[in-house]
């Protein structure tokens, strides 16, 4: 425990710095906001050791401890209300915007299965009922399974 005292005691505030620009370039190769917290736990304890001092070295431990589980539990609910309180919801969720639009049959559909086109971009598609409609057809899209869209008769 004694080296780890010392390798702490001997850290200067901008070591908490230097840390947390290091997690928060993870967290932008990372597709998860996990590392966010504990390098703004890292950022803030920086701080407190700039204006504090140095008393003792376990408190920066401790400081950054608590921050961590602080800001890891306050965090995700601001991002959450964030999120939530947008005028687009289905901005990232293409197939969600295309629900109720109609679309053209480019390739006839054989046993309920083919392809629409939907703006500039083809899709994938299944005839809710199953039929076969011919190219040149209009369809509109019910709901959409990840790539896929599923189409009923216009």
């Amino acid at each position: 425990m004694e080296p780890f005292v010392t390798l702490i005691d001997a850290v200067p505030f901008w070591g908490w710095w230097v840390l947390a620009i290091a997690l928060v370039a993870f967290e932008v190769v990372l597709p998860t906001t996990h590392l966010l917290w504990p390098a703004i736990a890292a950022f803030v304890t920086g701080v407190l050791v700039l204006v504090l001092g140095d008393p003792f070295p376990a408190w920066q431990v401790a400081a950054f401890a608590v921050l961590t589980v602080a800001a890891a539990l306050i965090g995700p609910r601001y991002l959450r209300r964030t999120y939530e309180e947008t005028d687009h919801p289905e901005l990232n969720r293409r197939g969600a915007r295309v629900t109720g639009e109609i679309a053209t049959v480019v390739e006839a559909f054989a046993s309920g299965k083919g392809k629409v086109k939907l703006g500039d971009t083809q899709w994938l598609a299944t005839m809710k009922d199953g039929s076969n409609p011919q190219a040149g057809a209009q369809v509109r899209v019910v709901e959409a399974e990840g790539t896929k869209l599923v189409v009923a008769a216009a």
